[in-house]
């Protein structure tokens, strides 16, 4: 008998505060669309409209999560010109990530303050203001639904993308690296795990990405993103063509972004090459007059420098140190270093590249400062 009591007097309550929260103020939920495929974008506008003119009056809405969409927040508008009579719009871009009829449910509170709670909540310092006091009603409203159609096909995009690369080179040694990066550019939704290169056998990837520009519009995330990768190997390897299934829905076809592949030709430098065989000829004498000659002229060029490098305030490498070692200066993460590193100065600093990756992989507390203060002495 209590238990059915409690249940009457809860649902007296909330039809007193429905009935309540329509004399303060109405709602509705518009869409630029009925029904969508998806992951294809789409905006709902939710309005709010105050229709008390007792006192002032706010509003505040938030979207619920799910994992049947993701909803962005593109813009507000308020509109509280005319004296207690305010209008308020919030709209949202939405992914539909499940293919079925999906509901988007929203938070909705309404908020009122008489003109002396808002006049007690200022004082002539502003510093001093105070929060202002209002009274709240939470609203329960129905849910969006849209109906969510299934892809023919798997995909990757969804939109209009254009996908370029860019390769300087295809020739390297064992001790270079291949640069390449990939473009993609357009409006709709990608997957975030989108990667042209993920792995290739016997090969050393370092990767990054750099957003040019990324923007929530009505038609979906606009972006320029560029791939730049460094490839490394020890022998010849192919970097596979990319490939990139795509559906745009304002022309309701299926497309393909694809690349070209590339053989990469690893050449390998036997440092037995290096040596210069007639060293020592057999023929010759023993000591040579002209050989000796040069080899003083050597040894004095040699110490001229090595005095002029000991006691001079400065020196060549230390000027161009200045100009050409910017990038590294510059760099603010483990992971950039590393990059400009592996791509520019690999012969150089294996040990300390050993290190940053480890920082960047492992999450091992190496000084990253100290690190990249130790590479600027030893290039200045």
């Amino acid at each position: 008998m209590k238990k059915s009591l409690g249940n009457i007097l809860l649902l007296f309550l909330l039809l007193t505060t429905n009935a309540n929260a329509k004399n303060l103020a109405s709602y509705s939920i518009t869409s630029d669309k009925t029904e969508v495929h998806e992951k294809e974008a789409f905006t709902i506008t939710f309005h709010a409209k105050q229709n008390n003119h007792t006192d002032n009056m706010m509003f505040l809405v938030a979207p619920k999560k799910s994992d049947d969409y993701k909803i962005i927040l593109l813009n507000k508008k308020i509109n509280d010109k005319k004296y207690h009579d305010t209008k308020t719009s919030y709209t949202y871009l939405v992914f539909p990530l499940k293919a079925k009829k999906i509901s988007i449910n929203f938070n909705f509170t309404i908020r009122t303050a008489s003109n002396k709670a808002i006049a007690h909540s200022y004082v002539d310092d502003h510093d001093d203001s105070i929060a202002i006091q209002t009274y709240n009603t939470k609203v329960k409203i129905k849910p969006f639904n849209i109906m969510v159609k299934k892809l023919q096909q798997e995909v990757d995009l969804v939109g209009d993308f254009t996908l370029k690369e860019h390769i300087q080179k295809t020739k390297i040694n064992q001790y270079e690296s291949i640069n390449i990066s990939y473009t993609l550019e357009g409006v709709g939704y990608e997957d975030a795990d989108l990667k042209p290169i993920k792995s290739i056998k016997n090969v050393t990837i370092f990767s990054e990405i750099n957003d040019i520009y990324s923007k929530y519009i009505q038609q979906g995330n606009a972006l320029k993103r560029e791939y730049i990768y460094a490839l490394s190997a020890k022998e010849n390897f192919t970097i596979p063509k990319v490939t990139f299934q795509a559906y745009s829905p304002k022309t309701g076809k299926y497309y393909t972004l694809t690349t070209q592949k590339h053989t990469i030709q690893v050449t390998k430098i036997d440092t037995a090459l290096l040596l210069d065989k007639e060293e020592y000829p057999q023929t010759k004498p023993f000591i040579s007059v002209e050989a000796l000659k040069e080899f003083l002229i050597y040894i004095i060029i040699f110490m001229s420098g090595f005095i002029s490098a000991k006691y001079q305030s400065f020196s060549f490498k230390r000027k161009k140190h200045s100009k050409d070692f910017l990038d590294i200066k510059d760099a603010k993460t483990a992971k950039k270093l590393l990059f400009i590193l592996v791509s520019k100065h690999k012969n150089n600093f294996s040990k300390e590249a050993e290190i940053l990756e480890d920082i960047v992989y492992n999450k091992a507390s190496h000084n990253f400062e100290k690190i990249k203060t130790k590479i600027l002495k030893e290039l200045s």
